[in-house]
């Protein structure tokens, strides 16, 4: 995203004028992201990388980020954030979470004992004004700290519960920077930004667009003289540099990426009348990037419901809508730059995690296994398989892993389970957050008898019970923290597709309506558990005798966690992740790590 070098060519040519008293319509994801690097920024000094502000913090800034606009008489008309990334965006989303992956194995490298505490209160001083979004660029922490994995969905969780706000956030079926430059090139207005590709975005004679970093107060202690903004207008500038008959902008966006110029080269070649350049198919698939691409009818019944989805959720609702009967997802760009074989894919977010255990998500694998066969119901045509990506190998960067996708009985009968296990845990755990806490160590611990392994959460839970409070989160808290975040996102998604199920088809099976019902109190992403604070609620767990419920529904003995095992520092021997080499494995234990599959005897029909 965004050419090296233009943006910066193309800023002599912005006009500061002042925003108060226009309209604008804002890029969702790109302000969330200004307003993160905007708080670390005022983090205090530490060497820790959990040290991220609060979902909820973030999104007190963004609102009141917004509310400051409003109070210098700007009037926001749209919010839009991304619903679907089409598989041509391959190449960006695959280099982004290679980035985000090696970023994981360097902490792990570098800070072998885990983080330390942030301090009490770290982000609390930060006030929600324009300034917070004025710090050009990337945070000098953003390289080596990794970004909390579900940002954007929390903050529009938050957004959709304000009264003035959540009306206009509007989760769309493509690119939210293309939509925000359809919208202002119908109506017109400023779109707000951080995304350079804008600058070359037809946006209609009456639109022009702005970067969060320019927006700035006349005066910050007299809303009265309003803000001011540096506004580029692609019309105004292709007329300044008389290139408005050769390609404008963008053909100089164009001829300075195929080159590898300057800026002032690429607009000579630009207006050299010679130059073929302007009617090369070349050309025209450079720009076609830049256009507006609608992978659903506006008018499909799914639209109304994109905006109470998780962006991540959307785009696989999209994918398995727009999924062909040759077993592939239609793309409108470029297909030699879709992703490949696969079919449908599933994004799931970096977790900050031990990469020397087993992936955060593995335990949950079965309810979004559950979540890929509900969306079955509403697809035209069935797809086997989903492709999951959580983290990449620089090594395999085009690896994800493959989880079949259930047949309608089998989703049935696993729809009956994992409801009979949520009615056991709500029966026996009367605290509401308690009980979906306990579904995550149900998870751990099944998967970890089916390894021979001991219970992470027991090894947090007797780390917390035998040690006075320290400055550092071990990776065990830390990595076990984004267990319960990664099983209660897969829930998540069951109970989002569950609701999409309830409106595109006709009528719900009463098994999986039983279901919905279950996870109509699922807590929002502000709400879970953070490694912040999980040791404490496991401590809160073991006065409520989580652990002993959970071992009883499941039928096993109650789990003593022997004192040597609390070690966490990594084996110093290459041993698998049970902590056992292959020949001291039993190779008859279970393999399965379906969270329902013991307890098919024990759960009520």
């Amino acid at each position: 995203m965004g050419i090296r070098g233009f943006s910066a060519a193309v800023r002599h040519y912005g006009k500061f004028s002042p925003l108060s008293g226009d309209t604008v319509v804002i890029d969702g994801p790109a302000l969330v992201f200004q307003i993160l690097n905007g708080c670390m920024r005022k983090r205090p000094s530490t060497n820790g990388f959990i040290c991220q502000p609060s979902y909820s913090t973030i999104g007190r800034m963004v609102i009141g980020w917004l509310e400051e606009l409003r109070r210098h008489n700007v009037t926001v008309r749209k919010i839009y954030f991304d619903g679907y990334l089409p598989p041509s965006k391959w190449q960006v989303r695959q280099s982004r979470l290679l980035k985000q992956s090696e970023t994981m194995k360097r902490l792990l490298a570098s800070h072998p004992l885990g983080s330390s505490r942030l301090p009490e209160g770290a982000f609390e001083a930060i006030k929600a004004e324009i300034a917070l979004t004025q710090s050009a660029g990337h945070s000098s922490h953003s390289n080596w700290i990794p970004q909390p994995p579900f940002l954007v969905p929390a903050v529009i969780d938050i957004l959709k519960s304000c009264r003035s706000w959540g009306p206009l956030v509007e989760v769309v079926s493509g690119e939210a920077d293309m939509f925000c430059a359809e919208d202002i090139r119908c109506h017109g207005g400023v779109l707000l930004t951080s995304d350079s590709d804008l600058l070359i975005t037809e946006l209609g004679p009456n639109g022009s667009v702005s970067f969060f970093s320019d927006i700035v107060a006349v005066n910050r202690s007299d809303v009265s003289q309003g803000l001011v903004a540096c506004k580029f207008s692609l019309h105004a500038i292709n007329d300044t540099l008389g290139i408005s008959n050769v390609g404008g902008l963008g053909r100089v966006a164009f001829e300075k990426v195929k080159h590898q110029t300057s800026f002032n080269n690429a607009l000579e070649r630009a207006k050299d009348r010679n130059s073929k350049s302007l009617e090369s198919s070349e050309f025209q698939s450079f720009m076609e990037e830049y256009c507006m691409k609608e992978y659903l009818p506006r008018n499909h019944p799914v639209q109304k419901l994109l905006s109470s989805l998780d962006p991540r959720i959307s785009e696989i609702v999209i994918q398995t809508l727009l999924f062909d009967g040759a077993g592939t997802v239609p793309d409108l760009g470029n297909s030699d730059d879709s992703r490949g074989p696969e079919t449908l894919a599933m994004f799931l977010p970096v977790m900050i995690e031990n990469r020397d255990k087993k992936s955060a998500w593995t335990m949950s694998t079965a309810v979004r296994q559950l979540a890929y066969g509900i969306m079955q119901t509403f697809a035209i045509h069935r797809s086997p398989v989903v492709i999951e990506y959580r983290l990449l190998e620089a090594s395999n960067s085009l690896m994800g892993r493959q989880i079949d996708v259930l047949g309608p009985e089998e989703t049935l009968e696993q729809c009956r389970l994992l409801t009979g296990t949520l009615k056991q845990l709500i029966e026996r755990i009367p605290s509401a957050c308690m009980q979906w806490l306990a579904f995550a160590i149900y998870q751990d611990i099944v998967w970890s008898t089916s390894e021979q392994r001991p219970p992470l959460s027991a090894l947090v839970l007797q780390a917390k019970l035998e040690s006075s409070d320290t400055d550092e989160h071990s990776w065990d808290t830390i990595h076990f923290a984004a267990q319960v975040q990664a099983s209660l996102y897969s829930l998540r998604m069951v109970k989002q597709i569950l609701d999409v199920a309830a409106s595109l088809c006709t009528a719900l099976l009463p098994t999986m309506r039983e279901l919905r019902e279950c996870l109509s109190t699922l807590p929002t992403i502000v709400e879970w558990p953070t490694v912040q604070n999980i040791s404490q609620v496991l401590a809160t767990t073991g006065e409520v005798n989580t652990l002993s419920i959970v071992t009883d529904i499941l039928g096993i003995p109650e789990i003593d966690v022997p004192g040597d095992l609390l070690e966490t520092s990594r084996p110093k021997k290459r041993k698998n992740k049970s902590g056992l080499l292959r020949s001291e494995r039993d190779p008859k234990r279970p393999t399965s790590i379906n969270p329902f599959a013991v307890l098919s005897h024990v759960s009520p029909g």
